[in-house]
């Protein structure tokens, strides 16, 4: 053993092999990762109850049932055979008493607690003192010996005579040395010469476990931290920078004590470790080498920057020691609920063009997650042409966050003063130039003073019930509410029909005690759709049963969001959304009329052109409107607004010209303008809002089956053709069909038909209807579909997104 040594726990994970017949402990064995076992062979010969222990046949698909112990929990589980070395007798070159192989890996398929976790393997070696348990798992039934002899093939230890002896069931357990808390080998077989008193046994050093495992391909799983590590590109470099001149007048032997403390190792009393070994321990262990500049920043300045820059050259994944870490995991999870909701803005602000997974940053227990990612990202600039250190993106987010923490929040600023801190001691181990640490923090602060504060919101999801009569359409609903901490389900989700006065009373009683974003914004009703309920006017509806209108449009912002729409395009148009969103105060918006939607290729050119435009304003007529709106979701633009109205001129649309206001909030007032004017307010806003960093929750607002569907028909059901306009319009959507097998276009008389139908998978799904009889979901309103036809264009593949 070197100089640093693993502080694992002193009491390892027992386990007990137990026999099949009485469940009495039949052997012992070591736990492995990935919910592995390592045993002797004989072990599972015995367990199984087969006569010759050393039968070297392999036993076939059996399990066998284990019991692990550790401090504080005991658990058994069916453990599966996953590999068969036989014991292996005849081989050439053994001696009367010793034989080869002996070895069997188990897999248990249910999963361990976390408190069990596998020991550290390390060369047996001779005058080691190990300690072998009994099968039982009882803490005093264990038998203490030292290593005499060892051939990396086998290796014999003795016990004394104050000690226990090795007997039956101590096979298969581990040889633990409690001086270096490692597993040297297992135990396998006791020594009996012609009656002598000497205690010897024998068992398989790690050295031969690992080269029998790697014959069956699992070495891996008697891996050891530092393996491999002197094949990696920079050890040479670490080996030379480590042996150079020490830092200290005392050598290395400080730099190891910090960097042992901060990795929870221990280490020896004298001397200091190796180049070599350092250079290990630097590789094997991914946040030693941070450790370590922080240990030689005070006395060696330039030696921390020649780690540094190893480190950099080789692309080494950690930028933070433990301490360093530990500490920003611990303030990012200790900020208030307000602001730990803001992360996710702050973050997409600071890095615009690094890809965060969403999950990372919709929070849901610890952020460690997050800031391993954020960390494993380099620079934010070009590299200085003095050679001064790039800001590291992790810090340029860290001090965003920082930003976006408010007095309000209810810490006191504490939060973000301690974030602010910790950038500047992680800056000044780094050698990042003060300056440029500085320059990040105008930048957030600039970004936190142009913030929009996100009101609280509530989330419904609601789906047409078909009607046999001529009553009120009635809706299923699911509603959630988002106060900052993310949507989460209102009351018991339940799916009983709603009349549209039914579904106001209810989403008003749960906006009702929301508070005001900031004391001024008020929580925003988020209507979650599938493609063909963008129309729903559910801002028109009211609660029937108050003496007010209590109309939902007028008291609360009203907005729709369709996720079904924007996963059409994939990653790219999903990039494309952050962007638009990130730029919706500073681009223009998009302004699209009948010219510019005269066909699909028009539109998408128009959007590729404008392609970080963050709004759209709809104000084409009414053939086009439905499909130019779904375009331009499909698109990626997060903000569309459009008149449901049928005013030529969509005159709602042109009344939003002020873009310094909040958007949702101006439209509500225009409806509730209406209310009071409706001459001089005629228009009917519809918006479309969708923010990347507040999503709906999963699988909320996609198409679903319809529920008890009949069987399909034996033969092809006839395309229901919605009817011309009476004013026909060539790029209108109402001369569109659904088929079976798509969309057909049918082209008024003396037009050219196309033979084959345009693909519509998302609708396919839903034809035929269950009764011809009975209206479809959202009757009455302009079928929405995504195409935007032109009869001009002959190529089938123009009419498909």
């Amino acid at each position: 053993m070197g100089w640093f040594r693993p502080c694992g726990p002193a009491a390892r994970p027992a386990v007990s092999v137990l026999a099949e017949a009485d469940g009495e402990p039949a052997g012992s064995g070591v736990l492995l990762p990935g919910q592995h076992l390592l045993t002797c062979a004989h072990v599972v010969n015995s367990a199984l109850g087969r006569p010759d222990l050393l039968a070297p046949d392999h036993p076939g698909p059996v399990a066998v049932r284990v019991r692990i112990i550790a401090p504080g929990v005991t658990v058994e589980r069916e453990a599966a055979l996953r590999a068969w070395i036989p014991p292996r007798v005849e081989d050439a070159g053994l001696g009367g008493y010793e034989w080869n192989g002996d070895l069997a890996v188990l897999r248990i398929a249910e999963a361990l607690p976390s408190s069990l976790r596998p020991p550290v393997w390390h060369p047996m070696a001779k005058a080691q003192r190990v300690r072998a348990w009994h099968g039982s798992g009882e803490p005093g039934v264990f038998a203490d010996a030292e290593v005499t002899s060892c051939d990396g093939r086998f290796g014999y230890f003795d016990g004394n005579d104050r000690s226990l002896d090795v007997g039956q069931s101590y096979s298969g357990g581990p040889l633990w040395s409690d001086d270096e808390s490692v597993v040297v080998g297992l135990v396998t077989a006791k020594l009996d010469v012609h009656g002598g008193l000497v205690r010897r046994a024998w068992g398989i050093p790690w050295q031969r476990v690992r080269r029998e495992l790697d014959g069956e391909g699992l070495a891996h799983l008697a891996a050891r931290p530092d393996d491999g590590v002197r094949d990696h590109p920079a050890y040479p470099d670490l080996v030379a920078l480590l042996d150079g001149p020490p830092p200290t007048s005392d050598g290395w032997a400080r730099c190891g004590r910090a960097v042992a403390r901060q990795l929870g190792l221990g280490h020896r009393d004298d001397g200091a470790p190796s180049a070599e070994e350092f250079a290990r321990l630097l590789l094997a262990h991914e946040r030693a080498l941070p450790a370590l500049v922080a240990a030689v920043r005070t006395t060696s300045r330039e030696l921390a920057e020649e780690l540094l820059a190893l480190a950099r050259s080789h692309r080494l994944p950690r930028l933070l020691s433990p301490q360093e870490y530990e500490r920003l995991v611990g303030l990012l999870d200790a900020l208030p609920a307000p602001a730990a909701a803001r992360i996710p803005a702050a973050v997409r602000a600071a890095l615009p063009l690094a890809a965060v997974p969403a999950e990372l940053l919709s929070g849901g227990g610890s952020r460690a997650a997050l800031v391993e990612h954020l960390e494993a990202l380099h620079g934010d600039s070009a590299a200085d042409p003095y050679g001064e250190v790039a800001v590291p993106r992790l810090l340029r987010a860290v001090e965003y966050v920082a930003a976006s923490c408010r007095p309000a929040d209810g810490d006191g600023g504490v939060g973000s003063a301690a974030l602010r801190e910790w950038c500047d001691r992680v800056a000044a181990r780094l050698g990042v130039p003060g300056t440029a640490l500085r320059d990040r923090r105008k930048d957030a602060a600039e970004w936190a003073k142009q913030w929009r504060p996100t009101p609280p919101r509530v989330l419904v999801e609601l789906r047409a019930v078909p009607s046999r009569d001529d009553g009120p359409e009635r809706y299923r609903m699911r509603l959630w509410c988002d106060d900052g901490t993310g949507p989460q389900p209102v009351s018991e989700q339940d799916q009983r029909p709603r009349t549209s006065g039914e579904v106001a009373r209810e989403i008003l009683a749960v906006v009702g005690p929301l508070p005001r974003a900031d004391g001024s914004l008020l929580p925003v009703v988020e209507l979650v759709v599938d493609r063909d309920s963008l129309e729903l006017p559910l801002d028109d509806w009211e609660d029937p049963d108050q003496p007010l209108p209590r109309v939902l449009g007028a008291e609360y912002p009203v907005v729709v969001n369709c996720p079904e729409l924007r996963e059409l395009g994939g990653d790219g148009i999903l990039s494309d959304w952050r962007e638009r969103w990130r730029r919706l105060d500073s681009e223009e918006p998009l302004r699209i009329d009948d010219e510019a939607a005269e066909s699909t290729r028009a539109l998408y050119g128009l959007l590729m052109e404008r392609r970080f435009a963050g709004r759209a304003d709809i104000v084409v007529s009414r053939q086009r409107r439905s499909a130019a709106v779904q375009t331009c979701l499909a698109a990626g633009v997060p903000v569309v607004l459009w008149d449901r109205g049928d005013k030529p001129g969509s005159p709602a649309v042109a009344h939003f010209t002020d873009r310094h206001g909040h958007l949702p909030e101006q439209v509500r007032i225009y409806r509730a303008m209406a209310l009071r004017r409706p001459l001089t307010c005629p228009g009917r806003p519809a918006l479309a809002w969708a923010d990347p960093d507040l999503l709906p929750p999963e699988g909320a607002g996609r198409p679903v089956p319809e529920e008890n569907p009949e069987p399909p028909a034996e033969q092809a059901s006839p395309a229901v053709p919605c009817g011309l306009p009476e004013a026909y319009d060539e790029m209108s959507d109402d001369w569109l069909e659904r088929s079976p097998t798509g969309l057909r276009m049918s082209p008024p008389a003396g037009a050219e038909p196309l033979d084959e139908p345009v693909p519509d998978p998302l609708t396919e799904a839903d034809w035929p209807p269950q009764d011809i009889d009975r209206p479809l979901p959202n009757a009455g309103r302009p079928l929405p579909v995504l195409e935007l036809a032109d009869p001009t264009d002959s190529d089938p593949e123009d009419f498909a997104w």
